[in-house]
């Protein structure tokens, strides 16, 4: 079951992230069945958004990969920026579940290879996936994905 917890933001927002979460585990993770998601929508002041691994107790993994995860979004973002750092951040759900990203006690574990945690940021190998399948997803998403536009159905002011 995949569970979705959305809190801050408007409605119009929650929408959107709703869908967009929604297509996102559709499409890179079709097969996932357990899955519990908690996104925040709020004022973030040095970035777009964050993705944390939450898992702590057995109930949230499933085997060895986790299945607990906090993002959170920054609240003032263009509607495209919007989307498309949700994408990001689900991509960085995927290589948890994945299990291609780790964080360890004093590093963190791409695939094969043990990264400092004060790596630049820039040359993160994890992120600049992330950045390219944010590029690769945001049009199909735009296209594929239902977004219901219609106040009177989502609630969200004209």
């Amino acid at each position: 079951m995949i569970s979705l917890n959305i809190r801050g933001g408007n409605r119009f927002q929650k929408h959107i992230a709703n869908v967009t979460i929604t297509w996102c585990c559709k499409k890179m993770m079709p097969r996932l069945r357990k899955l519990d998601l908690h996104l925040h929508i709020r004022d973030i002041k040095d970035a777009d958004g964050y993705c944390l691994n939450d898992s702590t107790d057995e109930v949230d993994f499933s085997g060895m990969s986790p299945r607990r995860f906090m993002i959170e979004v920054q609240r003032n973002l263009s509607l495209t920026d919007f989307i498309s750092t949700i994408i990001h951040e689900m991509e960085h759900v995927r290589q948890y579940v994945m299990l291609e990203l780790r964080d360890m006690n004093s590093h963190v574990k791409w695939k094969t290879k043990k990264y400092r945690h004060d790596f630049t940021y820039e040359d993160q190998p994890w992120e600049k996936m992330a950045y390219a399948k944010q590029e690769k997803y945001l049009l199909e998403c735009l296209s594929e994905a239902v977004f219901i536009l219609d106040p009177d159905k989502n609630g969200f002011q004209k």
